[in-house]
């Protein structure tokens, strides 16, 4: 029983990659619809490919039985909405109700904040105005800010880091993943930042044009559910909520959130529909969970070659399956890509070398940023094998990732 369809198996090595098929081992029977794990019947599968200490590639997959770890649960869910509308909860309801893992948002203190505790934010008064941190908190305090587009553009790094992140543990361990927000909502954020007249068109340009090189890359999700609260309903939330920084903001007003939720409706969901199943929900009261994981559960989201929704889930042999799984393990090939030189670039994104200078002086003095987390023996820390032949980085820029906070197949404090 899989849930990710492989058209044929030319030259297949690793195991049968093939839905159709019975698998008379396990018992497999075609399924489409997901199920709850008090109504799921548990098969035996093989163990998660170790993606957290060997690198997904044809060499190390060779005769690993990958699909054998789908089923009707392997699927990739988002949860979308805007701020303060009950996305964690349902997040943590469906986790809960269908075995999926979920990886929190992510966050600015999981750029700035070291493993050994120290927040790099700590230096801004040495560092010059172009090198600055520039969090959530001093966006919604100060939204003019000049780091501000280099601020939604580290957004972008995480969102997308992250969902190539859960592709990865579909993919090698087929556990399905729900994410809170994803890559896709950016160009929300975007136009309504640039409507309120904190980017300029030159920043949204370069925005749209590093999306356009990467996005393409990524494999759609099967469902994308959007709590729909309207602007007035969501600033009565915010105020309820009770962060200093939401309630005092001057970002979070009517004229943006009905921004944000246009574009999310217009541009995002739109996009998705064609490819992913899309459930809105009017969620200006506290809705039930429940309701939604009961239309989960009879919602259609099996991949077939026919059909035109999910085929990024469909791939034409093993191989190509392996090598999409390694392009989002080790991820440098589409930052690359996303980073390349263009024609026309945004001043606001980019440091002067002068800048860049100050900062590596002021960066040399920082104890716990001279070697990699493990290996600094100014703070005690001892060689150890084991660390030596560690592959897989959770993140190439984030200093704390928590994208596998919740997974229980590997110890995450081991590999931050």
């Amino acid at each position: 029983m899989t849930s990710i369809f492989c058209v044929s198996v030319k030259g297949n090595t690793i195991g049968s990659l093939t839905r159709l098929c019975k698998i008379s081992n396990y018992n497999a029977t075609q399924v489409a619809f997901m199920k709850r794990l008090v109504l799921k019947e548990e098969l035996p599968k093989p163990p998660p490919f170790p993606y957290w200490r060997r690198l997904c590639c044809p060499t190390t997959m060779f005769t690993d039985p990958t699909s054998f770890r789908y089923d009707e649960n392997t699927k990739l869910i988002i949860v979308d909405g805007p701020p303060a509308a009950g996305k964690t909860k349902l997040c943590e309801k469906l986790a809960e109700e269908f075995g999926l893992l979920y990886m929190p948002p992510p966050t600015h203190d999981q750029m700035f904040v070291n493993p050994y505790g120290f927040d790099l934010r700590s230096l801004d008064p040495k560092l010059p105005a172009g090198c600055k941190s520039c969090d959530l908190n001093r966006f919604l305090t100060d939204p003019t800010n000049k780091q501000v587009p280099i601020f939604q553009m580290t957004y972008l790094y995480m969102r997308l880091e992250q969902y190539m992140n859960a592709l990865v543990h579909i993919l090698a361990s087929g556990q399905g993943v729900v994410l809170n927000r994803s890559a896709f909502s950016d160009v929300a954020f975007v136009d309504a930042m640039y409507n309120a007249g904190y980017l300029s068109k030159a920043v949204v340009d370069e925005l749209e044009e590093m999306k356009r090189r990467c996005m393409y890359h990524l494999l759609r999700p099967h469902l994308v559910i959007y709590l729909d609260v309207p602007p007035e309903v969501t600033i009565d939330n915010v105020k309820r909520r009770a962060i200093r920084e939401e309630v005092n903001s001057k970002v979070i007003n009517t004229n943006y959130l009905s921004d944000l939720d246009r574009v999310m409706k217009e541009k995002v969901l739109s996009s998705l529909t064609s490819t992913s199943e899309v459930l809105i929900y009017d969620w200006s009261k506290d809705g039930n969970p429940l309701d939604i994981v009961h239309d989960i559960e009879h919602t259609d989201l099996e991949e077939v070659p026919d059909r035109e929704k999910f085929q990024d889930w469909i791939f034409i042999d093993a191989e190509t399956m392996i090598m999409r799984l390694c392009l989002f393990h080790e991820k440098e090939t589409i930052f690359n890509e996303m980073n390349a030189p263009m024609d026309k670039m945004a001043t606001e994104l980019y440091t002067t070398a002068e800048d860049d200078e100050i900062e590596h002086k002021v960066m040399e003095g920082v104890v716990s940023e001279k070697y990699e987390y493990g290996w600094n023996p100014e703070l005690g820390d001892k060689y150890s094998w084991r660390k030596k032949f560690r592959i897989f980085k959770l993140s190439l820029f984030r200093r704390t990732p928590l994208d596998f906070v919740n997974c229980k197949f590997f110890d995450y404090k081991a590999y931050p």
